[in-house]
């Protein structure tokens, strides 16, 4: 089963790429939501029968408005016709009125026939239910960025612990605030409304159920660039609630009651406990706290993989980057991360590969890496099915 939520150094590692931002403590939240269940009417567009849309064209274009001009125009049966236009009929698209034995009935398109007419579609009227999202704070509409499948909106506040990752704890933000009665028909008038996850073909909206929600995401505070916040709707930080961060309260009280410790004594502690060799703490010119190891300490069995090279570690809420001074380890570090990379289902070319690994060879201050160079790690550390996909990427226009 797939976790609740990434890694949070994933988020940090963003945050830290950011140009004049600092991460200083990360906090897993549940983000509150109302979880509206609505049932509507919704036009769902299908390919005309070859017949029906003849005869549709006949009736809007050329103002033929009886069963047997029909017929006659057609050269077709006045039964034929009149079996396709009471289907026509039968799903909303026109009216037949009954002949008076000179016309063998009236035909009329309704709006449902001009629509699909112009559209070039055929509309069928069906029921669908989905469920809506709205941010408990403020009200607003989520983003349909939000309703990708790969998203977990919890419908409590306790997290099952196999879904964690890492073993992270989250703790709920509270808003007692009711969803306003008509947040639902305000979104439904919008006429951007399906930015919003709501289809423009939407008929009469029904609210079934209103329920509560929670997005789990970090909110990341930085030296004096507020709160980054990242739920998995990107990759990137979540623009949507940095937003309502800026606006409400709630979540800077509830960082700032976390007092923030000494991260001196924090680090020099985890690094009385960890097992990863001697190593000292240092901080940088612009403030980051660096957790400084040897070589040794990293690649082989029992050590820290070369991925975590320049990532960062998390204690007590603070963060730490994991570091070495030399240079050749640091190279090897960013080899590792590229040629996973690889394996990414948005990297298929060359240069995915090269905007992707150029802001880690920065951040860890080596050359970034050629093809050659990614080549030659993957033969030294038998990563042979690599190679292909390296074959692959270059090939690729």
């Amino acid at each position: 089963m797939k976790p609740v939520l990434y890694l949070p150094r994933r988020a940090i590692e963003d945050a830290a790429t950011i140009p004049g931002v600092r991460p200083l403590r990360l906090f897993p939240v549940l983000w509150p939501l109302w979880r509206t269940e609505i049932s509507a009417s919704v036009h769902d567009p299908q390919a005309y029968e070859v017949l029906d849309h003849f005869l549709v064209r006949a009736v809007a274009e050329g103002r033929l408005d009886s069963v047997d001009d029909l017929a006659r125009f057609f050269s077709l049966s006045a039964a034929l016709v009149r079996r396709c236009l009471g289907f026509l009929a039968t799903i909303g698209h026109l009216t037949i009125q009954d002949g008076d034995g000179d016309g063998g009935g009236r035909v009329a398109l309704t709006e449902l026939g001009l629509s699909s007419w112009r559209a070039g579609v055929r509309y069928v009227p069906k029921e669908s239910r989905q469920t809506l999202l709205f941010e408990r704070f403020t009200g607003r509409p989520l983003p349909r960025a939000y309703y990708d499948g790969n998203l977990t909106v919890l419908p409590t506040s306790k997290v099952p612990e196999d879904r964690t990752p890492g073993r992270t704890r989250f703790r709920a933000l509270f808003d007692a605030t009711p969803l306003r009665p008509d947040a639902v028909t305000a979104l439904a008038a919008r006429p951007d409304r399906a930015e919003f996850n709501v289809p423009a073909a939407l008929g009469q909206i029904q609210v079934l159920a209103v329920s509560e929600g929670y997005l789990p995401c970090y909110l990341i505070q930085t030296a004096g660039h507020g709160l980054l916040a990242y739920s998995g709707v990107s990759e990137q930080r979540d623009g949507f609630l940095a937003e309502v961060c800026r606006e409400i309260d709630s979540a800077r009280m509830l960082i700032e009651a976390e007092q923030a410790g000494d991260p001196r004594e924090i680090w020099t502690g985890w690094l009385a406990r960890s097992p990863h060799g001697p190593g000292t703490l240092r901080q940088t010119s612009a403030g980051m706290w660096r957790i400084v190891l040897p070589a040794s300490s990293f690649g082989g069995e029992g050590k820290l993989a070369y991925s975590r090279l320049g990532s960062f570690e998390l204690w007590d809420h603070h963060i730490a980057q994991l570091w070495c001074d030399d240079a050749a380890a640091r190279r090897t570090a960013v080899h590792e991360r590229a040629l996973r990379m690889t394996q990414l289902s948005d990297v298929t070319t060359v240069g995915d590969l090269r905007r992707r690994a150029e802001p880690v060879a920065r951040a860890l201050d080596v050359a970034a890496p050629s093809l050659e160079d990614l080549r030659e790690h993957a033969r030294r550390t038998k990563a042979l099915h690599l190679l292909g996909r390296l074959d692959l990427l270059s090939a690729a226009p």
